[in-house]
C-alpha cells in the first residue's frame, strides 16, 4: 500500500478500536484525565503528522490485532506495579512525545540529560574555538559552541548571557521507555548528542516552551524560522487567543533586541513573508542545527497538539554537567515491555 492508503487504512482501523466519531482536536486536559478522544487524537496525530515509517508501523500493529495484547500486556505490568499503572497509551505517549518533553525540578541548574557516551572520531564542532576537536563532548561543550555560533537567544534575541543556555534537539527525558536515542541520531547524521548541530541557544523562557513542545523551528523558503504552536482549530476559542498572544510577544521581544543585532547581519525581528527567521552570527552552514533533528522535534510538537497536550512529568532526577545517576522505578516494567514482539521502533535508519 501506498502511503496514503496506509493513513486511511489506519484511521479506519482506530475507528474500529476506539468507535469514536468525532474529528476535532480533543479538549486539553490533564494526561492521567485522558479520554478515547485525546487518545484517538494522538494517534491521529502519528498517521497525519509522523514519519511514513511510523504510520506504517501503527498500521501494521493495528493490523495484526497487537493493539489488544499490548493492552493486555500493560494491564498485566499494571498489576505488577500498582504504584505507577500503565497502558498501551501510555507507553505509546512515551514512545513519542515524551522525549521532547522535559521540565526540570527547580533545583535543576541544567536543562540535558548526561551524554549518551557514543564514542565518536569525528570532528563535531568544525572551526568553533573552544570544543575539543576529537571527544566526547560535555554538555558544556554544546552550550560554548552555541554561545560562539548564535551569540542571542535564536527565537527572542535575548543577549543577556546569563539568561542564556544550550539546548538540545535531539535529548531524551529520564525516563527509561523503549527509545533508542542513537539511533535517533545516526538517522539525523550525527554522531553524539553534544554536537553543535544538536543545539540551539536560548533564553530560560524559550528553553522551557522548546522543551514543552510548544515552540518548534520549521524551513520556509529555505530559511529556518521560529514558530509556535497553535493547540486549537477554533478561532473562536480561548486557546488560540493564546496562541496570537504568544506569538505577538515574541515578535515584541524580536523587535526591541533588534536595535542590538542588526547592526551586525542586518536582520528583521518580522521577515517579508511574516515568519520569524533565525540568524547565526557564525555564518558556518556545516555548523547549523542539524534539519533532519529540527525535522523529528516538529514533528513531535504537531503529534503533541492532536493529541490536546499532556501534563509535565517530573519524576526523575535533575542533571548538571558531570551527569547524575538517573532514578528509573520502572526499569523492570519497561525492559519486559520492550522485550515483547509488539513494540513500535522507530529507530529505523533511514
Amino acid at each position: 500500500m501506498n502511503i496514503e492508503t496506509t493513513k486511511t487504512a489506519t484511521t479506519q482501523l482506530l475507528n474500529e478500536y476506539y468507535q469514536i466519531s468525532t474529528q476535532a482536536i480533543p479538549t486539553q486536559r490533564a494526561k492521567s484525565e485522558w479520554q478515547d478522544d485525546n487518545k484517538r487524537g494522538f494517534f491521529l496525530g502519528i498517521i497525519q503528522e509522523g514519519e511514513t515509517s511510523h504510520t506504517t508501523q501503527l498500521h501494521d500493529l493495528l493490523a495484526a490485532n497487537q493493539f489488544a495484547e499490548q493492552q493486555e500486556f500493560s494491564t498485566k505490568v499494571q498489576l505488577a506495579d500498582s504504584e505507577h499503572p500503565r497502558t498501551f497509551i501510555d507507553e505509546m505517549f512515551e514512545y513519542y512525545i515524551l522525549p521532547f518533553h522535559k521540565n526540570y525540578n527547580s533545583s535543576s541548574s541544567c536543562h540535558t540529560p548526561a551524554s549518551s557516551r557514543a564514542p565518536s572520531r569525528t570532528n563535531s564542532a568544525g572551526n568553533i574555538s573552544n570544543v575539543p576537536k576529537e571527544s566526547e563532548l560535555s554538555h558544556r561543550d554544546l552550550k560554548n559552541a552555541v554561545e560562539e555560533r548564535d551569540v542571542a537567544c535564536l527565537f527572542c534575541w535575548e543577549g543577556n548571557k546569563r539568561k542564556l543556555q544550550g539546548a538540545h534537539i535531539i535529548a531524551q527525558k529520564n525516563i527509561g521507555v523503549a527509545y533508542n536515542e542513537s539511533p535517533i541520531l545516526l538517522r539525523a547524521g550525527l554522531a553524539q548528542k553534544h554536537q553543535v548541530q544538536n543545539g540551539l541557544l536560548l533564553c530560560s523562557g524559550c528553553h522551557i516552551e522548546f522543551d514543552s513542545l510548544k515552540q518548534y523551528v520549521d524551513v520556509v523558503d529555505n530559511k529556518l524560522v521560529v514558530k509556535v504552536v497553535n493547540e486549537t482549530n477554533d478561532p473562536t476559542s480561548e486557546k488560540h487567543m493564546n496562541w496570537e498572544r504568544a506569538v505577538r510577544n515574541l515578535r515584541a521581544l524580536r523587535i526591541a533586541n533588534e536595535e542590538d543585532w542588526a547592526r551586525i547581519d542586518n536582520r528583521q525581528a518580522v521577515e517579508s513573508n511574516g515568519e520569524m527567521a533565525l540568524y547565526f552570527v557564525l555564518g558556518d552552514p556545516t555548523l547549523q542545527p542539524n534539519r533532519d533533528a529540527l525535522e523529528f522535534h516538529k514533528t513531535a510538537c504537531l503529534i503533541w497538539r492532536m493529541a490536546g497536550g499532556a501534563e509535565s512529568d517530573d519524576e526523575y532526577c535533575p542533571y548538571d554537567d558531570d551527569g547524575c545517576t538517573p532514578v528509573d522505578y520502572r526499569s523492570k516494567s519497561i525492559e519486559k515491555w520492550m522485550d515483547s514482539s509488539a513494540t513500535l521502533i522507530i529507530e529505523n535508519v533511514q
